[in-house]
């Protein structure tokens, strides 16, 4: 670059940082995901899968299933993990899928946990905004209805809402994690893609678990294995997967709950 257009150009940025702050304008740097901050899942081989050790801070993911593969025990053990970085967490459950007995159980701190139950999608998208424009939160969990991906006037405001998150979010550094249900019986599920929406464009990993098998230990069902795959990631590659084990009781164990 022409040593004169080079000064102009760090002028300009000089410039805009006195007047819109440091962190609104700087300049890129090469990555290869191991300086991402993340919040980790809890599966070290799904951390592995992701490349940067879990979910990353400062961004959307999503991660999809049907009712029993294991989604929301994932979502749980991110947010465990989350409080033992001494993270703020909300739950906002749409779905009314929140089950607090099971989530102590699995050792999420009740007492350190908003339960937010808005009565419709309009209600939770503007709760969903308030609580990342207003408060210092460490993980966001949305428990989203597959109707606020599929009708057009919800995944309208779905995306007007993510479109003004983007920036606050990155700048607190905190992550955005949509839980979508999918049913037993949709196409998406023999072909591992769920439904490419308009949270799909936002999402900087997108996850899909699958139930696998269960695991018996003598004659009875002590867990299931699921099955992880990574349908995208903007900080490491696509199309990774991980097997993780997700278990009925308190012994040791990499992958048990």
């Amino acid at each position: 670059m022409d040593l004169n257009k080079q000064d102009k150009l760090e002028a300009t940025i000089a410039a805009l940082q006195d007047r819109w702050g440091n962190k609104a304008i700087g300049q890129l740097r090469a990555s290869n995901g191991s300086d991402i901050s993340c919040v980790p899942t809890g599966f070290p081989a799904l951390d592995d899968a992701l490349i940067t050790g879990g979910l990353p801070r400062g961004r959307i993911s999503e991660i999809n299933g049907v009712p029993s593969s294991g989604m929301a025990t994932i979502a749980l053990k991110i947010m465990i993990n989350a409080q033992a970085q001494k993270s703020a967490a909300v739950y906002i459950d749409l779905e009314q899928n929140f089950d607090p007995a099971y989530a102590a159980r699995c050792g999420l701190a009740l007492e350190q946990v908003v339960l937010v139950r808005p009565r419709d999608v309009s209600q939770a998208l503007v709760i969903l905004q308030d609580f990342v424009l207003g408060a210092e939160i460490g993980i966001l969990v949305f428990d989203a209805a597959l109707k606020l991906l599929a009708e057009s006037q919800a995944s309208q405001a779905l995306a007007t809402t993510l479109g003004r998150l983007i920036a606050p979010l990155a700048r607190a550094q905190g992550v955005l994690l949509f839980l979508i249900s999918l049913p037993a019986n949709s196409p998406a599920i023999a072909i591992g893609d769920p439904i490419n929406s308009t949270l799909a464009h936002f999402a900087t990993v997108r996850l899909f678990i699958q139930r696998v098998r269960w695991i018996y230990r003598q004659q009875d069902i002590g867990g299931y294995q699921a099955q992880v795959l990574v349908l995208k990631n903007k900080l490491g590659p696509a199309g990774k997967q991980a097997n993780i084990n997700v278990m009925f009781s308190d012994d040791a164990d990499d992958d048990v709950l």
